[in-house]
């Protein structure tokens, strides 16, 4: 008995989801240099927009952004903006936008991307 209640606890406390967690959905997305600038390719469609940014590097600085007041959108196979980031040579960066829909929860739009400028 009292290895079936361990069991229990321990299945409790290990950060597993449940039916009261809110779970954030992921939509993954390509990044590349297109002429010279880093392009994060937009999966969005017309009714969504931009509340936030992510960018996180490996080594170096990272940048966020809110923009609940103006939310951006840019049209599905054009590039996200990364608001004047500075990109290192080398350097593995990864992208997370946080996007809401009329008509649908908020999700994420990731992406990871590996620096090296020609």
């Amino acid at each position: 008995m009292k290895n079936k209640i361990l069991l229990g606890v321990v299945f409790l406390l290990t950060g597993c989801p449940g039916p009261g967690d809110r779970m954030v959905g992921r939509v993954s997305t390509t990044a590349f240099l297109k002429d010279n600038r880093v392009c994060v390719v937009s999966p969005l469609e017309p009714q969504e927009s931009i509340t936030a940014i992510q960018i996180n590097s490996d080594k170096s600085d990272s940048f966020h952004r809110v923009f609940d007041d103006k939310p951006v959108y840019v049209p599905k196979g054009e590039c996200l903006p990364v608001f004047g980031f500075k990109f290192i040579t080398g350097e593995r960066y990864y992208f997370a936008y946080e996007v809401q829909s009329a008509k649908s929860v908020s999700h994420l739009v990731t992406a990871d991307f590996s620096y090296h400028k020609e």
